[in-house]
């Protein structure tokens, strides 16, 4: 007997990015299947645009946009909104932003139990946060 999987268990069969934008990196995150979502790299700023385009098609790009404590956006999310309309222009009609508050806390947390230092892997941490960032929008869409 052959174990086959139905697409039709994964309905929103799409390929998203997630976006953990910051001023030194950027972590990436992927989903292949609109389902699962895993760690794909960080990269600088520069090389955002073309990290993207060697992914080939993307439905949907997801940033992460940090809050103040009171839950309004500030400084640092306007300055991540002007560098995704600035460096990701030919992407606009695909992108949407979702709160990134505490991805970091949780993404340090997460490269402990895996038994790494997260200070040691700063890089790490910007990947798996912008892994939560998609798995927050992939829960969302359900």
């Amino acid at each position: 007997m052959v174990n086959q999987i139905s697409n039709s268990k994964f309905p929103n069969k799409i390929k998203a990015v997630a976006l953990d934008v910051g001023e030194k990196r950027i972590g990436i995150s992927i989903s292949e299947d609109g389902v699962f979502a895993f760690p794909f790299k960080t990269v600088a700023p520069e090389n955002l645009e073309q990290e993207l385009v060697s992914l080939g098609r993307i439905n949907k790009i997801i940033v992460g946009l940090p809050r103040n404590m009171d839950g309004s956006l500030g400084f640092q999310a306007e300055k991540i909104k002007s560098f995704v309309n600035d460096n990701l222009e030919k992407y606009l009609g695909k992108i949407e932003y979702i709160d990134e508050t505490a991805t970091s806390i949780e993404a340090e947390k997460i490269i402990r139990t895996e038994g790494k230092d997260p200070k040691k892997n700063p890089e790490l941490i910007d990947a798996y946060a912008a892994k939560i960032i998609l798995e927050d929008w992939l829960r969302e869409k359900r």
